[in-house]
């Protein structure tokens, strides 16, 4: 029997399939990977990737993080951003990433609020995950 996965993030389903063969998971425990029949479980998600196996291809998703509901045969990824990186490039991943992290350590320096510091941190920590999800995509 097929698992149901959608990702969800605040604007909306971004992926969705209801013919998955496996579901790999960033727990914040480590990687734990999702069959049909699975016990029913609640977990924290940390940024990475989601391995998705389904009609014989793979694709990773970047996610940040956020939290995993299984429910019979139904996934359920609830996360603030996500993102296919098939349609990303590495250097553009890259450039971004650097670019968040210079803003964090700026953010730091001029003693910015904590908010705008989670937010700033937030960005830096997704254009990681994407970076970690399009090199799980080469191997």
């Amino acid at each position: 029997m097929a698992l149901s996965l959608e990702i969800v993030t605040p604007d909306g389903i971004v992926w969705h399939n209801n013919d998955v063969d496996s579901v790999v998971l960033p727990a914040s425990n480590g990687e734990i990977e999702i069959l049909s029949g699975h016990v029913p479980l609640i977990t924290i998600l940390e940024a990475g990737a989601v391995g998705v196996k389904y009609s014989g291809k793979e694709e990773n998703i970047a996610i940040d993080k956020g939290y995993a509901r299984i429910m019979g045969d139904v996934v359920s990824v609830l996360t603030e951003a996500a993102i296919n990186v098939d349609t990303l490039n590495i250097n553009d991943i890259e450039k971004a990433k650097q670019d968040a992290l210079k803003a964090v350590e700026e953010g730091k320096k001029n003693k910015i609020s904590e908010e705008e510091l989670e937010r700033l941190q937030s960005v830096a920590r997704f254009t990681i995950a994407q970076m970690l999800a399009k090199a799980k995509r080469k191997s």
